[in-house]
């Protein structure tokens, strides 16, 4: 220090420099991330400014109430009765039509579609019947008058007597219409229960009177036929009492029920040709396409 002078300004110190070089590199590393996130954007929608869609495609069951296919049978050649029954065997609807021809009354002639044609259960068939009213001629021998000649009064054979009683067969392991008419041809009329059972649809499981028992004539036995394995939808049955055997088809078809049909004799000709009886009764539940027992009625002169 020379003569007293001051001494020269200290510079201040300075700034610091780490805490400088720290947000600069924060910084880096921000724009660095900003960089990676652009970047990664850029690679993920390269060539593509429109909308990602996602499509989900579901593919559709089969519709479990689309009836299946049958084969529809021959018809021709068949007595009427005969043809609806068949149709409602399968589970066809026939529409009758009636013209005359050469044939014998009530064959059926034609049909439309033809005997192989495939239909859904349920279809509408066309039964041609013959309508014709025979002419029957009767000769007759003519013997010459004598004044010997006697009259022999002519006379009505009695009907044979009605049976008292009935046996009963064994019907166990058939099926429905083979119990049903062998029960029919021994006098006894079958009253059908469907009942659970492995067996296929339609067979019978259990009779409730034992083979060889003796029971009053067109009493009723009750048979315990099986539902089938994979029976799982019921119907209501119907009441066709009173129905032709027509009406009686196209009734329990609807119904998406079958028809057997067994003769029933009657004494009054109202009910001639139709339904007297039935199994089960109306309102009764019955597995879909089970088949229902109908006593048609068969005029007979006491």
């Amino acid at each position: 220090m020379v003569g007293g002078d001051p001494p020269p300004p200290v510079a201040p110190p300075p700034a610091d420099r780490r805490i400088g070089a720290g947000m600069l590199l924060a910084l880096g590393v921000l724009a660095l991330v900003a960089a990676g996130i652009l970047i990664a954007w850029l690679l993920t929608h390269k060539s593509d400014h429109k909308a990602t869609s996602t499509v989900i495609t579901t593919a559709m069951a089969p519709s479990a109430t689309t009836p299946p296919k049958v084969a529809v049978p021959r018809f021709v050649g068949l007595k009427e009765a005969d043809a609806l029954v068949r149709a409602g065997q399968v589970g066809l609807q026939p529409k009758e039509v009636f013209k005359p021809t050469k044939a014998p009354k009530g064959t059926v002639i034609s049909q439309n579609p033809p005997e192989g044609t495939e239909l859904a259960r349920g279809g509408h068939i066309t039964l041609v019947v013959d309508s014709t009213a025979k002419t029957t001629t009767t000769t007759s021998a003519t013997t010459p008058t004598t004044q010997s000649a006697t009259t022999t009064p002519t006379t009505t054979p009695a009907a044979p007597a009605q049976p008292q009683t009935a046996t009963v067969p064994d019907v166990t392991g058939q099926k429905e219409a083979g119990a049903v008419t062998a029960l029919g041809n021994a006098g006894i009329l079958a009253s059908i229960v469907f009942v659970p059972g492995t067996d296929p649809l339609g067979t019978v499981l259990e009779q409730a009177k034992p083979a060889g028992t003796t029971v009053p004539f067109h009493s009723h036995v009750q048979v315990n036929v099986s539902r089938g394995p994979n029976a799982t939808t019921d119907e209501t049955v119907p009441n066709v009492v009173g129905q032709t055997l027509q009406q009686a088809v196209s009734t329990l078809n609807a119904a998406h029920l079958r028809l057997i049909y067994l003769k029933y004799p009657v004494t009054s000709r109202t009910q001639a040709g139709k339904v007297v009886q039935q199994s089960p009764l109306s309102g009764a539940k019955a597995p879909q396409n089970a088949q229902v027992v109908v006593y048609l009625g068969a005029f007979k002169q006491g």
